[in-house]
């Protein structure tokens, strides 16, 4: 069985998506049987074909173009065909449309459909225009979590056995074990302790400015604790620099920008908590990240947060500044409340893995190809 992915989506400033993707393909790669093999196409080159090129079972297949979605739509279901592919799976909302073979896509929340004003213009007009079509293309869909399930149920009117849930995993290297580069990393970033830390993409959906408001008043009472934003700009990152300089809070809060691979772990394990209001999430990494390395967690009360959090964090309304900085509040000012959260994460962090999800989606692929043989 030949299976095809379509790796384009996979750039070198890796956010949800993107480690997605990579996760499940790296471990994938160690479950094939001997008769299987995988062709990685791509319009790039994405640095995953350097950790796999020695591999038999793995073909690398790029074709340079400049253009993501046109090289996805046009030239991808010519380069399936030309080598035989059974299946292809696509991982971030999108497929090819005219696909010779079955495909199977990801789709990791809806947000585009319920907080459009969160997105875009070109993204949302990208995501309404295609997203549908592929899911009706579609011979299976994975949701991340069973909350963008039922979301799919809900907003595309596609029916409950079309839709596979496989929750996302966790990396081996998060951990509660400190290492020689926590100090070097902290370091790196110029990183002062005690701090709370958020993790992810600069952007509305994730509720910086109410994580902002909400820090404003816990410095207050609480003059040592700094808060640490860790993670690329994104679309309408501005306001959230507009609203520090507003609030004076410059000087306390650090905005390290994209952070190394090899640094993330270090900047969960010395953080006092991870703080996480997002507005709406399809899975939520960084929570399950955060308390694999025994972080406690802070997250908001909706979406699939509390499908992956479980008993083992605290929950805010994401629209209630005092409720998020009461919460802040308590882990910094209560030990037992903390450790307690620690205890919780890592146990319930350890019910999620990269291995697992990789099997069942493969599972789905096989499946697929069998249908169609």
């Amino acid at each position: 069985m030949r299976i095809g992915v379509d790796l384009s989506v996979i750039q070198s400033t890796k956010s949800g998506v993107d480690w997605y993707t990579y996760n499940v393909l790296k471990e994938m790669i160690g479950l094939l049987e001997p008769s299987e093999q995988l062709y990685l196409f791509s319009n790039r080159e994405t640095g995953f074909e350097n950790e796999i090129i020695s591999n038999p079972q793995v073909t690398v297949v790029r074709s340079r173009f400049r253009y993501q979605e046109p090289w996805r739509q046009l030239l991808l279901p010519l380069l399936l065909k030309q080598h035989g592919i059974d299946v292809c799976f696509f991982t971030n909302f999108v497929l090819a449309v005219a696909s010779p073979c079955p495909m199977v896509l990801t789709i990791h929340d809806l947000s585009f459909k319920l907080f459009p004003r969160t997105h875009s213009l070109r993204n949302v007009v990208w995501t309404r225009s295609l997203v549908p079509v592929s899911v009706r293309r579609s011979w299976r869909i994975i949701a991340v979590s069973n909350n963008t399930k039922l979301d799919l149920l809900r907003l595309m009117n596609i029916s409950n056995g079309k839709v596979e849930v496989i929750h996302e995993g966790v990396s081996a290297g998060f951990s509660p074990e400190k290492d020689g580069s926590d100090a070097e990393a902290l370091g790196h970033y110029g990183i002062r302790k005690p701090y709370l830390l958020f993790v992810g993409t600069l952007e509305p959906r994730k509720n910086l400015n109410l994580l902002i408001k909400s820090f404003d008043k816990i410095t207050n009472f609480m003059p040592d604790v700094n808060l640490v934003l860790a993670g690329r700009r994104g679309w309408m990152a501005q306001a959230i620099f507009d609203e520090l300089e507003r609030r004076d809070l410059l000087g306390k809060v650090k905005i390290t920008g994209y952070v190394r691979e090899e640094y993330l772990p270090a900047l969960y394990r010395g953080a006092s908590a991870l703080i996480y209001p997002s507005l709406y999430e399809g899975f939520g990494l960084p929570p399950l990240e955060a308390m694999a390395s025994g972080t406690p967690v802070i997250v908001s009360q909706g979406s699939s947060l509390p499908e992956v959090v479980g008993d083992a964090g605290l929950y805010v309304d994401p629209l209630d500044v005092d409720d998020l900085a009461g919460a802040m509040k308590r882990v910094l000012s209560e030990p037992e409340l903390a450790a307690s959260l620690r205890a919780k994460g890592l146990e319930r962090a350890a019910q999620f893995s990269w291995k697992i999800a990789a099997g069942k989606t493969l599972d789905i692929l096989r499946q697929a190809a069998r249908a169609n043989s």
